[in-house]
């Protein structure tokens, strides 16, 4: 591995003048050679179970662009399909699940299957291969999947699983436990593949923050303790400020929402990364490059900081803008 700046950054030890980057969904829909393997697939999950397939999708935006870190391409619902939930990818809808928590509240569960994530493993060790710079696993939250879990969707009515957790604290917290000991396992086994940090995706924080401790930040932190310090988390929390909980959360690494500043963040004895927002890919040229000379001036001698974005690269982004502000930056890290 030929740079290694991203993991320095992670670990607050970032000594050169340089800004660090990747993106959140840097490989996705909004690239056209994505797109073109996607159709080839009616089912989303055949297609990342294929290694091979998700190592080319993985390496899509690397050999595009000059980002400092690659993230296997795979998705969170890994998870909850192990445990034996059929799940469809529907158009324009999203995952949709045969069974959910809400429908049917005793759906059998397969407490046995880590076994079945063998080809996020084998995918790993593809990619880890063929890269020269740090590859990123990730998971979901043990909160986030069991919101998939109880709505067998995407939320619509946002505070329904709030309420239901509160009401029902002790079936809550037994599916909270088998998420959480399948996803130490899952994460245990990415790291052992050649993962070198792990991102939890905390997507449905948001949902949740009066109780965010009990139902989320409690789980996150069992999945974090269950590795050494060295190993670097980094925590997601969508939909809301991480300010609060930094203390008593055990990641020590945080990936901003776009509402979050970052000077809010940078003096703290974390590292960071986020906080842009896409649409800053729908304005000109003139504004990306000052931009990135922006970032650059501001960060490039901090030890603790990633560019990154504070929600994912959507469709409708023109891979060129991409482009044109990663090479920006990188002709700034290079002088």
């Amino acid at each position: 591995m030929n740079n290694k700046i991203f993991l320095k950054a992670l670990n607050r030890d970032n000594t050169e003048s340089y800004v660090p980057v990747w993106f959140l969904r840097q490989a996705g829909r909004y690239m056209p050679e994505y797109r073109a393997v996607r159709s080839q697939y009616s089912d989303f999950f055949k297609m990342i179970k294929n290694p091979d397939v998700c190592t080319e999708l993985t390496l899509q935006p690397l050999n595009q662009f000059p980002l400092d870190a690659a993230i296997t391409f795979s998705d969170i619902l890994t998870i909850p399909e192990a445990l034996g939930a059929k799940i469809e990818f529907v158009s324009g809808r999203g995952p949709i699940f045969k069974e959910s928590f809400k429908t049917t509240p005793m759906m059998e569960l397969d407490l046995n299957s880590e076994t079945k994530l063998s080809y996020v493993y084998e995918a790993t060790e593809k990619i880890k291969a063929k890269i020269d710079v740090p590859l990123i696993g990730f998971c979901g939250s043990p909160w986030t999947i069991f919101t998939y879990m109880f709505y067998g969707k995407s939320p619509k009515d946002k505070s329904e699983v709030g309420n239901f957790a509160r009401n029902n604290r002790a079936y809550v917290h037994e599916k909270l436990e088998i998420i959480s000991n399948l996803t130490i396992e899952y994460m245990k086994n990415q790291k052992k593949s050649g993962a070198d940090c792990l991102q939890i995706f905390d997507s449905w924080g948001g949902l949740i923050k009066e109780d965010y401790n009990e139902f989320s930040l409690q789980y996150v932190n069992k999945l974090t303790d269950a590795f050494e310090k060295e190993f670097p988390i980094i925590l997601y929390a969508r939909g809301m400020k991480i300010k609060p909980y930094i203390n008593e959360s055990s990641a020590k690494i945080f990936n901003l929402n776009t509402e979050d500043k970052i000077s809010e963040y940078i003096d703290e004895n974390i590292s960071i990364q986020g906080n842009l927002n896409p649409t800053i890919f729908h304005e000109d040229e003139s504004y990306l490059k000052d931009l990135a000379a922006d970032i650059y001036m501001k960060y490039a001698d901090k030890k603790n900081y990633i560019c990154n974005l504070g929600s994912g690269l959507t469709p409708d982004i023109d891979p060129a803008k991409v482009a044109l502000f990663l090479n920006e930056l990188r002709f700034l890290n290079s002088k």
